[in-house]
């Protein structure tokens, strides 16, 4: 799964990063000692969840009759099971439904018996008692239930949307079952362990076109429409279950015998031209790398305008929010092109880690999502080179690691007891810890050797589940080496490590203690890390060494106290490095000649010093001011992060002008070689840069960047081809931000008239980051209207508190309408909504506001997003009185500088 994206403008998170996901659930933990796990390979009476394993389902076919106008549904279903010893009563899950009847009938007529059926609505099950035993051996179950159509992507959900042809609203179905909320559209064995094959048939009206997991086996008209019949699947888990049915358009294509269908509602197909070539592509190297080829028939990408914001891997029926897979070539940005293909690649790497083989239960769900991040990103980088994404992912891993400095950190394997956990678990530590641990066990193990053992993993496990210790059996059977030892250190406790580099005459010494911010008594643990090391020299090809660091402290082998050497060379661990300050002072003389991983990496380990009071201001922006003249993408959107990080803290406070005025010195002479045109034969990054740039400058008020930015406004009204797809979102943010009541009007008039999902997008983006308060609640009051997607129209609220600088506003109006604006959310966004929005605030007492608000208010589940959130509420304040002082000596003595030169 894809979380739904945050859009542009995000402005506070712990550490600077790009906002692009919203990855932001952890659990509150103490600290965990690392013999606290010994997970075994899968065994399916081993593994958790809350259901008894006596009574296994083997396939189901459910018939579907959803009402659109009335957003209801019954259905009925027969599920195939195993008994595997008797019992006198059955349980399984359901939420939100109500069970007619259930009978059950064996191997012979006379065995056939009626339920009695009590659902407990706190445990989200239905347990059917019978007033004889049930015999061990194949038994049938006829179940007729029913249940209601809801506006967030829980289960079974509606979208409505505008006609393409101006006639009005229209309405699809839709279905996000992940992680548990199948058990809301069919009675069912919710758990992921409990694969079954399943055949649907659905009732809808005679306009829809239906898709489902696999191809349509039959059509037949009936009196309420037609009745569509799909072949039956694979065995898999409930999760992956989908319908969707609408008045569809689509394209098709073909890789390796599989058919590919890009599915939209109408006169949006061909929008998706792009993400149907970049699939055919991903599949077939997706089909060579995993060494196993995608097993079914066919796979439709389906761009579903509303219900959830992100993306799902339902096996051979993946559902995208439209803007996650569209893209017109007249309208559409480099940045919407590389999104989509990101995206793409993450939901199709899905198809072999998570479908064919899925984790045991929601403790390993890194196993999916981890390796879907890992995999999809280095299928990106393979085919795209041109978009750095391994050097820009470092944005996203910065983010997992100031997650992980905390203390309501999670280990990678977190502990999962409860449905509302398993809503948790989808966040930083899960995604983009997971895929950094990856990365670096790949680069450790080497590439083919790690393939190696992906492939005897894949081909061992496939339609079935696994747990981690599956995993790191098959890489170190293929690497020879102690895969388990490395990696149990890694995902089986939480944090990670910094590597201290100290000097003696005669060695150099690497000491590891666990990283942390915010904590005064943290547990102390140890890792296996495996460590890069590069000397650095000028106008030479750095031969990179790697050893393995077993214990608290080593030398490190071959490296002489003169040499001037770079931890983490190439960037790829997941550690942070404190050098001595000479060592430090050598680096920096010599910043010119580290590669663009090692810039990039040396400034987020600086940065991240500083929050930890292991580092000063003064060395942090020294290596700033050290790489003016560079002009690398990657390294200057973790410093222009950084800036905007810093930025917000200022909000409120007296200096903020004077540091948005140093801010826009860094800044300014790197844009005045970019510009704002484009030059014959530049790189695809020197574009993604200038957006950058024009982004951070006006957000620091730049006033001649806002000037233009209001002039290319007003010619794309007269004439829309005149202001390039790059530069249009950041240019109506720039002109939203500082919009009056008319240019809000103007903005809202053309996100109310295009046909473009991601044009919508951008406008209504802008009208959220309007500073003048009376515009933030029109925009407020928009998210609970339904001009918008109901998954988009929440987003309004967040980009309020943070991006428009408007938290207070923003938590008084969620507060005010949390009805409303619950009935919107899907299962993901009700654990997180209230403390996204919080995050806006650097003031201790809304910390304990936000605590308060969740134990009175809040949905199950809730609990380890709050703390993570009132923690960072907590640091932020901290590091306002702390930081900001240091800052403001450091601007002073620059301007002193300045005039004496």
């Amino acid at each position: 799964m894809v979380l739904r994206w945050t859009g542009r403008g995000k402005r506070v998170s712990l550490l600077p990063m790009q906002s692009h996901l919203r990855l932001v659930a952890a659990l509150a933990i103490l600290a965990l000692p690392l013999t606290a796990r010994a997970e075994e390979p899968f065994k399916f009476e081993n593994t958790p969840g809350k259901l008894p394993k006596e009574v296994v389902p083997a396939s189901y076919a459910i018939q579907l009759k959803p009402n659109v106008e009335k957003l209801t549904f019954t259905g009925s279903e027969v599920v195939v099971l195993e008994v595997r010893k008797p019992v006198t009563s059955i349980t399984l899950n359901v939420n939100t439904l109500t069970i007619g009847s259930a009978r059950l009938t064996g191997p012979k007529d006379a065995s056939a018996q009626t339920a009695q059926v009590a659902i407990n609505e706190k445990e989200q099950t239905a347990t059917l008692t019978f007033a004889k035993k049930i015999a061990a051996g194949r038994h049938e179950l006829r179940l007729d239930f029913a249940g209601k159509i809801n506006q967030g992507g829980q289960g079974l959900f509606y979208a409505d949307y505008a006609d393409g042809a101006g006639s009005g609203k229209k309405r699809m179905l839709g279905t996000q079952m992940e992680p548990v909320d199948a058990r809301r559209m069919f009675p069912c064995w919710d758990e992921p362990s409990f694969r079954a094959r399943f055949r649907l048939t659905a009732i809808v009206p005679a306009s829809f076109t239906a898709i489902s997991n696999m191809p349509v086996e039959s059509e037949k008209k009936t009196s309420e429409g037609k009745e569509v019949r799909f072949a039956e699947t694979p065995p898999m888990p409930t999760y992956l279950m989908v319908f969707c049915a609408g008045e569809f358009d689509s394209i098709f294509g073909e890789t390796d015998g599989v058919k590919i269908g890009i599915i939209t509602t109408k006169g949006k197909a061909e929008t998706g031209r792009y993400a149907l070539e970049s699939a055919q592509k991903i599949l077939r190297y997706f089909n060579e790398y995993f060494g196993e080829k995608y097993p079914l028939p066919k796979l439709d990408l389906m761009a579903v305008p509303g219900g959830f914001g992100g993306a799902m891997e339902n096996w051979g029926g993946i559902t995208y929010y439209e803007s996650a897979l569209l893209f017109d070539p007249t309208k559409s940005s480099e940045e919407t092109r590389e999104r989509i293909f990101r995206i793409v690649a993450h939901e199709m790497a899905h198809q072999w880690f998570g479908d064919l083989v899925t984790m045991a239960w929601w403790d390993n769900l890194w196993l999916n999502e981890g390796f879907a991040s890992w995999m999809g990103t280095k299928c990106t980088d393979h085919f795209n080179p041109q978009w750095q994404v391994w050097l820009r992912a470092n944005a996203a891993k910065q983010r997992a690691m100031a997650t992980d400095a905390l203390s309501s950190t999670h280990p990678i394997q977190q502990p999962v007891k409860t449905e509302s956990e398993a809503n948790s678990a989808f966040d930083e530590i899960t995604y983009q810890k997971g895929q950094s641990f990856l990365r670096m066990l790949e680069t450790y193990l080497g590439e083919e050797d790690f393939r190696t053992g992906i492939r005897a993993y894949i081909t061992a496990h496939k339609f079935s589940n696994s747990t981690t210790a599956d995993l790191w059996n098959a890489l170190a059977a293929a690497s020879h080496k102690p895969v388990g030892e490395i990696a149990r250190s890694w995902t089986e406790q939480p944090g990670f490590p910094l590597i201290s580099v100290t000097s003696s005459d005669s060695t150099v010494t690497a000491t590891q203690e666990r990283f942390t911010v915010h904590q005064k008594a943290a547990q102390q643990f140890e890792w296996k890390i495996p460590i890069v090391v590069a000397e650095v020299k000028p106008q030479t090809t750095n031969h990179d060494a790697v050893f393995l660091l077993r214990e608290k402290s080593a030398p490190i082998p071959n490296v002489p106290p003169t040499q001037n050497v770079k931890l983490n060379a190439g960037g790829v661990g997941n550690y942070r490095v404190r050098y001595e300050p000479a060592r430090f002072e050598k680096l920096l003389n010599s910043a010119a000649d580290l590669s663009k991983a090692d810039k990039v990496n040396l400034v987020s380990d600086s940065w991240a010093l500083v929050l930890a009071e292991r580092g000063t201001v003064p060395d942090y922006f020294k290596l700033v001011e050290a790489f003016r003249a560079d002009p690398d993408l990657a390294l200057w959107e973790e410093i222009t992060n950084t800036l905007a990080f810093v930025d917000a803290l200022y909000l409120k406070h007296a200096e903020r002008p004077g540091f948005q005025a140093y801010a826009r010195s860094v800044l300014q002479p790197v844009f005045e070689r970019v510009g704002w045109e484009p030059k014959p034969g530049e790189e695809i990054a020197t574009g993604l840069l200038r957006r950058e740039l024009i982004g951070k400058l006006g957000d620091l008020g730049d006033e001649e960047i806002i000037r233009i930015a209001r002039e290319c406004f007003q010619k794309f009204l007269a004439d829309p081809n005149s202001l390039a797809p790059d530069l249009r979102a950041v240019v109506f943010d720039i002109v939203g931000r500082y919009a009056d009541a008319k240019t809000w009007d103007t903005l809202h008039h053309l996100g109310l008239k295009t046909k473009s999902i991601e044009e919508k997008g951008n406008f209504y983006h802008a009208m959220a980051m309007a500073l003048d308060p009376e515009l933030a609640r029109k925009t407020l009051a928009l998210s609970v209207g339904d001009e918008l997607p109901a998954s988009r129209a929440t987003r309004l609220v967040g980009e309020v508190a943070n991006a428009a600088e408007q938290p207070e506003l923003a938590w008084e109006f969620a507060q005010a309408h949390q009805k409303e604006l619950d009935a919107k959310l899907d299962a993901l966004g009700r654990v997180r909504f209230a403390s996204n929005v919080m995050r806006g605030f650097s003031e201790e007492a809304r910390a304990a506001e936000l605590e308060a608000f969740a134990q009175k208010n809040a949905p199950s589940g809730i609990g380890s997003e709050v703390r993570k959130a009132a923690e960072e509420i907590r640091f932020r304040a901290d590091l306002k009185r702390r930081v900001l002082p240091e800052i403001q000596q450091w601007i002073a003595t620059t301007a002193t500088r300045s005039t004496r030169n």
